[in-house]
């Protein structure tokens, strides 16, 4: 419907139609908020109505900015969590399962939102920012709620994680400034959530938050084009840079299965390339510990890695060195599944 009205309706018969469908969407949320339990088919039509509306291409209808950030701030209350009145969210009966569409509207929104003609671009960042920071927010303490520990929760909802992943990633390829407007204790708290996330041994989990990492680490290095988030993502890199590494020598060592090692060789490449000095000598204690990341990996062993990676420039050849050291750390030397 909304790609045949982009088409059908132009210039003042557009505006209208843009006015029309927002006060529908907007009587459906009254609707929605009204109900002791939600009209499932309801909110999936809606939010899926949300994601058309916010994408911008030659065949898409696309609502104004300013409507747009309002309604999708409107539709996570009713869908995913309302502030309580402790400032604590309240999370919905189903929030994990409707909070991904939501996600990816706020994701299609970063990407393609420019400022209104009485805004600046600074002024859209900041509103963007604000919406960011409470779906990382809301993310992070509803996946808290889920379980005993963050991995187990992780493990149980790894679409959320990979859609809070995915709308992070994007908004650090295509618009990093975004970052400059959301508070330090935010960052921290995905960060956190991402540590978790390298530990679980599921590809939903770990993929997304591995290319979350490499594009983080890729803009906190001082020889990468300077952004207002810069000094932000290279303080979150001295913070957990450790933690990071750590986590994918573990998976490397064998705690995840083989068939993760490409993603956790991108993620380590990714931090020799851009971060020389720290992660050579992060590595050397961590690998000086015994028995880290596996009692199969004797001294000689683990030198070798360290030497090999951190003089290599080609990733092709990171992969090889990654690979050879997973299988001594397995003690899969001489075996078929060596090869």
């Amino acid at each position: 419907m909304l790609a045949y009205a982009a088409r059908c309706y132009q210039d003042s018969a557009l505006h209208e139609f843009r006015i029309g469908l927002l006060a529908v969407l907007d009587r459906a949320l009254v609707l929605l908020t009204a109900m002791s339990q939600p009209d499932d088919t309801l909110l999936e039509c809606m939010l899926a109505t949300v994601n058309s509306a916010v994408r911008r291409s030659p065949h898409a209808f696309a609502l104004p900015f300013a409507d747009s950030v309002a309604f999708v701030g409107r539709t996570w209350s009713v869908a995913v969590a309302r502030p309580g009145a402790d400032f604590a969210p309240v999370f919905s009966a189903r929030w994990a399962d409707q909070c991904p569409a939501l996600l990816q509207s706020i994701s299609q929104l970063a990407t393609v939102a420019v400022p209104d003609a009485e805004s600046t671009s600074e002024a859209t960042d900041r509103v963007l920012g604000s919406v960011l920071a409470r779906a990382i927010d809301d993310v992070c303490a509803g996946l808290a709620r889920e379980a005993a520990t963050l991995p187990v929760a992780i493990e149980q909802q790894p679409i959320v994680s990979e859609y809070v992943f995915d709308l992070c990633t994007r908004v650090l390829q295509t618009r990093p400034a975004l970052l400059a407007h959301v508070e330090h204790a935010t960052v921290a708290r995905l960060c956190t959530l991402s540590v978790h996330a390298l530990a679980v041994p599921n590809r939903l989990a770990l993929k997304p938050t591995a290319y979350f990492l490499t594009a983080l680490i890729r803009l906190s290095a001082t020889t990468a084009r300077p952004s207002p988030a810069t000094p932000l993502l290279a303080s979150l890199w001295g913070e957990f840079g450790p933690e990071w590494l750590r986590a994918t020598l573990q998976g490397i060592g064998g705690a995840h299965p083989r068939s993760l090692l490409p993603n956790l060789a991108e993620l380590l490449f990714a931090m020799v390339r851009h971060h020389l000095q720290s992660v050579k000598l992060w590595m050397a204690e961590l690998l000086a510990q015994p028995a880290f990341p596996s009692p199969h990996a004797d001294d000689a062993a683990k030198r070798q890695f360290v030497q090999h990676l951190l003089a290599t420039r080609s990733f092709v050849r990171a992969k090889a060195i990654v690979n050879e050291f997973s299988v001594c750390c397995r003690n899969l030397q001489g075996t078929a599944y060596a090869a």
